[in-house]
């Protein structure tokens, strides 16, 4: 079998091994990658426990794959790109098994935030060469795939370091020149100072010494000891955060392909779509640019897109205990031309809607038995012959419930082409609801983040609520997805609100940035009597939203469809 060429490797496709059912179908080819890629990672998961008894009996957390890893890609998906996910879907396994977080360092609290960045980025190419060496023990096949995904994601740059540095000696020289030696087998260039080539010597006998230590509290402190160490020798150019930057010549050359370069550069776009710190969503060890730092100024909310009409609730997500970064609400702008054009195209959608959420009044309202006019009453159609006229019934309105709900939906750089689709979607919902009021108060919100590095200012823009009217103009859009943050904020919008029922509807095209702050927000949510319903495209994610909150669906396009099938199950 031969590869796609899409990667430019000439050996044979590994997921051709077990690829029988590519289909020109997208929906059964992202069933089959995604769920193949999960499949392989869940069996890395098993093999890594066998050796840790005390682990067995632990519940394997599933790795949920994001869909958007294969936007662009037409059916069916390349082999060399299902290559690159299942591999980074096995690292990120790994991870999970073998790694323990930067933050559980000891001397963790004592760190400024710079140092913190630097010491996790140095953790993190460690962990990945540990990894590396632990997979390829385990299996070679495992240790290919991972070689794939380097390939598919990275330029070639073998002498990129030297000519930035000027041959000095710098922390990104030693560290990339390191990474480049036992990831890829490289040699050293020719014309490596002196000074140089011992550093990385050094760096290399450390590295040694940290590859053969099983475990990861202790291989934290040894990467404490390897971050002090580099820390003696200036910045300089990379920073070791290009671990995917030393390919084999091979792969280089077939890099000049401009299929091949295309395939390359709109997967490590998918990838840089934003992710959790060692999850397989995060590319920052793999970038050649130093990860920004956050001002003080953003850190405590006042960064520079906080202006007029925008109100900044860093503060009271932090006092409830979130991990947030800077978050900041502020209104869209009504366009009179923009509403009537969206809300003409789904009329009909938004009567079908409305009729679902009115529902509620019937919900948890009670029947008056026995009256003599109303409604006739099944159960006392006996009584009609006995001449009895009291055999009707009547719903008593005075008991109808209430409802606060937040539509929060993902903008982020993957949803930039279904910003139609997702102008339609809270067209529905705002118009549905605006006819319940008082009963029903709602707003409509969109979330993204300013950027997709880490610390990025969280970004939401308040579409419609109850008293205004969809707006569709200046709405933040294109970053990251910080879902944590922003179920927290919607939570916030709802903690003053007396309704007998409160919710967040929830809908996203991607995997959050952050899964932790996704947990913290759900158990305050939780704790706080506010359900979160959330429709994941393409990729289950009941593991993270709790079992029966979350509909899955394959395509953006389904999204009012899916919506339609959701709400019902306010009513069981």
């Amino acid at each position: 079998m031969r590869a796609d060429g899409a990667c430019g490797r000439s050996a044979l496709s590994l997921s051709g091994y077990w690829r029988i059912d590519r289909s020109d179908d997208r929906s059964r080819e992202l069933a089959s990658v995604l769920g193949g890629a999960a499949s392989q990672a869940e069996l890395v998961q098993t093999r890594l426990r066998q050796a840790r008894p005390g682990a067995r009996r632990e519940a394997i957390s599933p790795i949920v794959l994001d869909p958007k890893l294969l936007s662009g890609f037409a059916a069916p998906v390349p082999a060399s790109v299902v290559d690159c996910l299942v591999g980074l879907a096995v690292r990120e396994a790994a991870c999970r098994e073998l790694s323990a977080e930067s933050s559980d360092w000891e001397h963790w609290g004592s760190l400024t935030e710079g140092e913190r960045i630097e010491f996790s980025h140095v953790h993190r190419v460690l962990e990945d060469v540990f990894i590396s060496a632990r997979l390829m023990r385990v299996s070679p096949v495992l240790g290919e795939y991972l070689v794939a995904m380097r390939t598919m994601l990275a330029p070639g740059m073998p002498r990129r370091v030297l000519s930035d540095s000027g041959g000095s000696v710098t922390r990104g020289a030693v560290l990339d020149l390191w990474l480049g030696m036992v990831l890829y087998g490289g040699e050293l260039p020719a014309d490596v100072s002196g000074e140089l080539l011992v550093a990385v010597e050094t760096l290399r006998e450390m590295g040694r010494t940290y590859v053969g230590t099983r475990d990861p509290h202790h291989r934290l402190g040894q990467a404490g000891e390897v971050w002090r160490w580099l820390k003696t020798f200036p910045p300089g150019a990379g920073g070791g955060l290009t671990e995917l930057g030393w390919e084999r010549e091979e792969g280089l050359e077939s890099g000049r392909d401009s299929e091949a370069e295309s395939a390359r550069a709109r997967m490590r776009k998918n990838v840089l779509g934003g992710g959790e710190t060692g999850s397989f969503m995060d590319l920052s060890v793999y970038l050649v640019d130093a990860p920004r730092l956050v001002s003080p100024e953003e850190a405590n909310g006042g960064g520079e897109e906080a202006g007029e009409g925008v109100a900044v609730v860093t503060g009271e997500l932090r006092d409830l205990g979130v991990r947030a970064a800077t978050t900041m609400i502020r209104d869209a702008r009504f366009d009179p031309d923009d509403y009537e054009r969206v809300r003409a195209q789904v009329t009909q959608e938004i009567e079908s809607v409305r009729r679902l959420f009115a529902r509620l009044e019937d919900a948890e309202s009670r029947w008056r038995h026995g009256l003599r006019r109303g409604k006739l009453d099944g159960r006392s159609l006996s009584k009609v012959a006995a001449g009895k006229s009291s055999v009707f019934k009547l719903r008593d309105r005075r008991h109808r419930t209430s409802m606060a709900l937040v539509f929060l939906v993902d903008v982020s750089a993957s949803m930039r082409s279904y910003m139609a689709v997702v102008d339609r979607a809270a067209c529905v919902v705002a118009e549905a609801l605006r006819g319940l009021a008082p009963q029903v108060w709602y707003e409509v919100l969109t979330y993204t983040s300013g950027g997709l590095r880490p610390g990025a200012p969280v970004q939401l823009t308040r579409l419609a609520s109850t008293g205004k009217p969809l707006s569709l103009r200046d709405v933040w859009s294109d970053g990251g997805t910080p879902t944590g943050e922003a179920v927290a904020a919607a939570l916030l919008e709802l903690r003053g609100r007396r309704a007998a029922r409160k919710l967040v509807l929830h809908f996203t095209d991607g995997h959050p940035k952050d899964t932790y702050v996704v947990r913290q927000a759900l158990e305050l949510c939780r704790r706080e009597g506010v359900d979160v319903l959330t429709v994941s495209i393409g990729a289950p994610q009941e593991a993270l939203y709790g079992a029966g909150k979350c509909e899955v669906a394959y395509t953006v396009s389904e999204l009012p469809g899916v919506l339609t099938r959701l709400l019902p199950r306010l009513y069981r």
